[in-house]
């Protein structure tokens, strides 16, 4: 079956989390993926426990559908061996830190000389250019440094700094293709991880930006809509959105309060809004009488948007879940949720540090 990106050619400077997300998400698509590895390898396979074999679960969720090679880019001859690869590559992808891969001599301006057409996508904390382009940054520091920590006060869990540039990133490298395909040009992306949370924290930069409206901690609720959060319940917590007034009769129904539907303080959103402590004085202990499971039985067959508080492993053992992938050395990966018809992934095993090493050392000679 034919890949969406066949004969598409992507060679991965990156490590870590943005940049290799997004040259797996290539690879998904039938890209050739060739990633370059110092001799140290790269820094997520020692992300661990938990571990896979020799590397970290962390690195083997980032890496499936590549070839791995080990090179000195300070060594003249391995740097020669990448510029070789470079020059028949389609997309080059990299997150150093700005200006070091310019400086090592695999930077834009140079690769672009060697390829014609050429589309270099780069990721960084800050950007390429202004005042914060060479402080250090993860995930972390963004989250911080974005104002998504002190709305949601709480770091999220997994890096969303670089899983939302990795993917702001991908489709700025798909873009670029099409638009080769029409015009020969090539292009240079450039995704920042700042940028990429608050492009996503949309609700809240445009609340700042329209009315000057700097928003506040909000936790687990939403600050628009009411009831949108989660609740403490007998056992476990509950999630509850409700965001029209359909949902609100629906939900004044499961509950037995019908009476709030005549309440004058609760008609609308926007009242309800208005009066949300008040509400939640009624809500909080209402629905500390059930355990959570019990609640979301309540209020799914009521129709009212809802789930109980899950772990992972609850969550991955969902038979709505349909993206659990089988490798084809068996290791078992949550894959690419994307489903286009006429496509089926491959399924390349995640490659063991400089495992074809000496082969693209053969084939790019």
């Amino acid at each position: 079956m034919s890949q969406p990106l066949e004969n598409v050619f992507v060679l991965d400077l990156s490590r870590a989390v943005a940049g290799p997300l997004c040259t797996m998400l290539l690879g998904d698509m039938g890209a050739r993926v060739v990633k370059i590895e110092e001799a140290g390898g790269d820094e997520a396979r020692s992300w661990g426990p938990p571990f896979a074999g020799e590397d970290s679960t962390y690195f083997l969720g980032l890496n499936r559908n590549k070839e791995s090679a080990v090179v000195d880019l300070k060594n003249a001859g391995d740097l020669a061996f990448v510029q070789r690869i470079a020059a028949r590559a389609d997309i080059v992808v990299e997150n150093f830190r700005p200006g070091v891969a310019a400086r090592l001599g695999l930077g834009y301006e140079a690769l672009r000389s060697l390829r014609q057409g050429l589309i270099y996508g780069s990721v960084s904390g800050f950007g390429q250019e202004g005042p914060d382009k060479d402080r250090p940054a993860y995930d972390l520091i963004v989250q911080a440094a974005s104002g998504l920590m002190y709305t949601s006060s709480a770091k999220v869990s997994f890096p969303i700094a670089d899983v939302l540039a990795s993917l702001y990133l991908h489709q700025g490298l798909l873009g670029a293709l099409y638009r080769r395909q029409l015009t020969g040009e090539g292009a240079y992306v450039d995704v920042s991880l700042l940028d990429s949370v608050l492009a996503a924290m949309s609700p809240l930069t445009a609340a700042s930006l329209m009315a000057g409206i700097d928003p506040k901690p909000a936790g687990a609720a939403h600050a628009n809509i009411v009831p949108y959060q989660v609740f403490d319940c007998r056992e476990g917590r509950v999630s509850v959105g409700v965001t029209n007034e359909r949902i609100w009769e629906r939900f004044c129904g499961a509950l037995g309060r019908e009476d709030w539907l005549r309440d004058e303080r609760y008609k609308t959103n926007i009242l309800r809004n208005t009066n949300r402590g008040a509400l939640l004085t009624e809500l909080e202990p209402l629905f500390l009488e059930k355990p959570a499971t019990a609640w979301e039985a309540i209020l799914r067959a009521a129709e009212v948007p809802c789930s109980a508080v899950r772990t992972v492993g609850e969550a991955l053992a969902d038979p709505a879940v349909r993206s659990v992938w089988t490798l084809e050395d068996g290791l078992p990966v949550f894959g690419n949720p994307m489903r286009m018809s006429g496509h089926e992934p491959p399924m390349r095993a995640v490659p063991k540090r400089g495992e074809q090493t000496e082969a693209l050392r053969l084939e790019f000679a």
